[in-house]
């Protein structure tokens, strides 16, 4: 599995501390109640870069923000879900339930203030959404 895409315009390792996962089932909202391309576009590939060159940063907007779905996270996850939905609705009311195949990237646990449940997903060069094993698409709000 490679991570050239990645890392081609920037010096951070942004898989340092990664790992690949295809046990665990993972959760990210949707913009339709459809799974799209742009669902997984990073907020670098839309060209949204933070505001400090930090690595930690730098990966950050270079991961995909995922959610690992666990029972005990599920009220945290859908909550946050409902707030952003109320806030911007454009956002979608949809969720993705899935699970990585083999060689589609690497997790990082990246927790969020309350949130124990935030990972970045860092796609491998050979990501499609083919790369996904859907599970189920969740309306919450």
């Amino acid at each position: 599995m490679t991570f050239e895409k990645l890392h081609s315009d920037v010096k951070c390792n942004c898989t340092d501390k990664a790992e690949s996962d295809t046990v665990n089932e993972y959760v990210r909202k949707l913009k339709k109640d459809t799974i799209q391309d742009s669902d997984f576009a990073t907020h670098w590939e839309r060209g949204i870069k933070p505001e400090r060159d930090e690595c930690e940063d730098i990966c950050s907007y270079k991961g995909v923000s995922i959610n690992q779905f666990k029972e005990e996270f599920e009220k945290l996850i859908v909550s946050k879900y409902i707030n952003t939905f109320t806030i911007n609705p454009k956002k979608g009311a949809h969720y993705l339930k899935f699970k990585l195949k083999e060689e589609t990237g690497k997790v990082k646990f990246t927790p969020e203030d309350d949130d124990q449940s935030h990972y970045n997903l860092f796609k491998s060069d050979t990501f499609t959404l083919e790369s996904l094993i859907t599970i189920d698409i969740v309306k919450f709000a």
